[in-house]
């Protein structure tokens, strides 16, 4: 090994050696720092082990590395090289990331580097939650769950969807470990750790990694409503049949049940086509699979038993007062479907021969396929999403009649339109809910006729506070004074 920096003439004649090198197929590529003498990077004591620092002059020593790019990219991230952490209150010194093992002259950028400083923007810290757009600003790849469902992460972009939501673990170590301090301090007791400026100010130009264990910033855990382990729900084996012969014991379920569980997905992530991505209002909440197909105080699902969404994992988070939630929101759905199907086999019989209606013909084949996909997916795990497919397949219906030259027959009344955060997104199917009577007239109220007779909103008698000008107060219900399963009391409107 030469004792002297590398000279002009000689990074000349590594450079070519180099682009020589790649020329060569299959040669392998020549390292330029190969001819390079330890202290001609590594400054101080035990240069010649590596170990010593290299400070930014070292990079810049004879016209090496002047100054680097302004800015690099890292796989899908663009970010401040020249001065890099700056606007941070400090300025990251080109050894923290470009560094080699001692006694290698393989010289890379370590990309533990970076989960080691940005572990606070990684990590849920004091309830704040991850900053993945410090680097990922608009990301723009469309990776696949586990059931094969593409997820376009532009589309998540413009609709925000908080990316914890489903990765909600993304950093792999302990960034507070540091386990190399005798490496260089042997005759010496190692002292009480500082403040981490400190430490860092006595130790620039230093790898990051000489001192920390190593942090890897990767998908390390996903919600399972994206990638799904079919272990939680069934028996790893085949009672029944027998692997084939040439299925190997590492294959994975979904390499031979392909699309299982995909229609869900799809549902629960809003992933529709021809429409935003707008994930279930559960999911968005934090509810995974497990949270309602295995009963509480259960480890899991039992052999034998079909999953099937369960109503105490309803009343475990809400409380005792939304019993009967889970099937009123089935039979809510099925009505519904009963009537835009009946709606369908009305305009199939007034179409006739489909030949002479083609384009008739496939809007009410589009609209048996949504209906379709809904029985497949299962409508309850987003019902927001459900309400819309299946006014869109009723529109469909009216759109065939038109398309065939007939006058389309009234839609059916299937109330308020279900949206995130209105009363119908958890008080869906209340139709069937005997109302309170009338203080003034005695006569029993229907939810059924308001909802498809008067056609009125929730909102037209629910609301918070007392009863507005001009509106009796016997029609009125002050959604703050509601008795957990008792009728409401109405307060006295002011005067």
């Amino acid at each position: 090994m030469l004792n002297r920096p590398l000279g002009p003439a000689l990074l000349l004649a590594a450079v070519a050696a180099l682009a020589a090198g790649c020329g060569r197929r299959g040669a392998p590529p020549v390292d330029p720092h190969a001819q390079v003498a330890c202290v001609g990077c590594h400054r101080g004591a035990a240069a010649d082990s590596g170990r010593a620092s290299v400070p930014d002059a070292g990079c810049a020593a004879n016209g090496c590395h002047p100054a680097g790019a302004d800015s690099m990219r890292l796989r899908t991230v663009t970010f401040l090289h020249r001065e890099h952490g700056r606007g941070s209150g400090r300025v990251v010194p080109c050894a923290s990331c470009h560094t080699h093992a001692p006694g290698s002259t393989v010289l890379r950028a370590d990309t533990t580097a970076c989960a080691l400083c940005h572990a606070k923007d990684l990590t849920e810290t004091g309830g704040r939650q991850p900053d993945c757009r410090t680097c990922h600003a608009h990301p723009r790849h469309t990776p696949h769950t586990s059931q094969g469902v593409p997820i376009s992460h532009a589309q998540l972009d413009d609709e925000q969807v908080p990316c914890t939501r489903c990765h909600y673990q993304v950093v792999e170590g302990n960034p507070a470990q540091t386990d190399h301090c005798r490496g260089c301090h042997r005759d010496s007791t190692v002292l009480a750790v500082r403040s981490a400026d400190s430490l860092h100010a006595g130790h620039r130009g230093y790898a990051c990694s000489s001192c920390h264990a190593p942090v890897r910033h990767r998908v390390v855990a996903m919600s399972t409503s994206v990638e799904l382990n079919c272990t939680d729900c069934h028996k790893p084996g085949h009672k029944r049949r027998n692997h084939p012969a040439d299925i190997v014991p590492t294959a994975r379920c979904a390499g031979c049940h392909t699309d299982v569980h995909a229609a869900e997905q799809r549902l629960i992530l809003g992933l529709l086509p021809g429409e935003p991505i707008r994930p279930s209002p559960m999911f968005m909440g934090g509810v995974t699979c497990r949270s309602c197909h295995v009963a509480p105080g259960q480890p899991g699902p039992r052999m034998g038993h079909p999953l099937k969404a369960n109503e105490a994992a309803c009343t475990g988070c809400h409380g005792r007062q939304w019993a009967g939630i889970l099937p009123r929101w089935r039979r809510g759905y099925e009505r519904r479907e009963a009537w835009v199907t009946a709606y369908l086999d009305t305009a199939s019989r007034a179409m006739g021969d489909p030949a002479r209606a083609p384009a008739a013909g496939a809007q009410l084949r589009d609209a048996r396929a949504l209906l379709a996909f809904l029985r497949t997916a299962g409508p309850l795990h987003n019902l927001p999403a459900s309400d819309r497919i299946m006014r869109h397949a009723l529109d469909l219906g009216a759109r065939a009649y038109r398309s065939a030259g007939r006058v389309a027959p009234a839609l059916p009344e299937l109330g308020p339109p279900v949206q995130a955060g209105s009363c119908m997104s958890c008080h869906y199917g209340i139709e069937e809910v005997q109302a309170d009577r009338d203080s003034s007239t005695g006569r029993a109220l229907r939810h059924a006729d308001h909802l498809f007779k008067a056609y009125l909103t929730c909102d037209a008698c629910h609301a918070v506070g007392a009863a507005p000008p001009g509106l009796p107060d016997s029609l009125w219900i002050d959604t703050t004074r509601l008795d957990r399963g008792g009728p409401a009391r109405r307060r006295t409107a002011p005067r």
